[in-house]
This record gives structure tokens, C-alpha cells and sequence, in this order.
């Protein structure tokens, strides 16, 4: 028992430094692609203009949070995220 005790010991520290599914090499949640905070801009027609990392760009109407436009590489998270922004307006 007292010789598979450092085995034991060392399997168990092993274990507790590896980092588990879905988490970084030094222990963080990888980001979330929905946490995203845009650039935001006012544009001069008073529209509010969304940019995001992958490219996307949400435009939306001056006044109101209804979407413009928007161009192709967007996702349906990056409507809302832009439309939460612009509800705070």
C-alpha cells in the first residue's frame, strides 16, 4: 500500500492540472463569440453602425432599434447583441 502511495499521489496531481474540455491551457472559459462587445458608430444620417471581429456590420435605423441593414457574415447573435446595444440608446 505505502509503495503505490507517491503513484497515487502523482495521478492525482496530474489530474488536477490538465484543463478539461472547453477551457484554455491556463484554466479560462474560452470566449464566447456571443459576449462580443461591437464598435459602435453614429453615422451621419443618425443611423448606429455595428461592427464585429468576424466582419459583420449591423445597421440600424436613427431612432429605433430596427435593423437596416446588414452584410453577410452575420449571425443571428449578432442581430440581438446589436439590437440590445441600440435599445440602451
Amino acid at each position: 500500500m505505502m509503495k503505490s502511495m507517491p503513484l497515487v499521489l502523482l495521478l492525482l496531481m496530474a489530474a488536477c492540472t490538465q484543463s478539461g474540455p472547453g477551457t484554455s491551457a491556463e484554466g479560462a472559459p474560452p470566449p464566447r463569440p456571443m459576449d462580443e462587445v461591437p464598435v459602435q458608430q453614429r453615422l451621419a444620417s443618425g443611423e448606429r453602425e455595428y461592427r464585429f471581429v468576424n466582419g459583420c456590420v449591423i445597421v440600424l435605423q436613427a431612432g429605433q432599434a430596427v435593423v437596416r441593414r446588414e452584410s453577410a457574415p452575420c449571425d443571428l447573435y449578432h442581430r440581438d447583441i446589436a439590437l440590445l446595444y441600440a435599445s440602451a440608446d
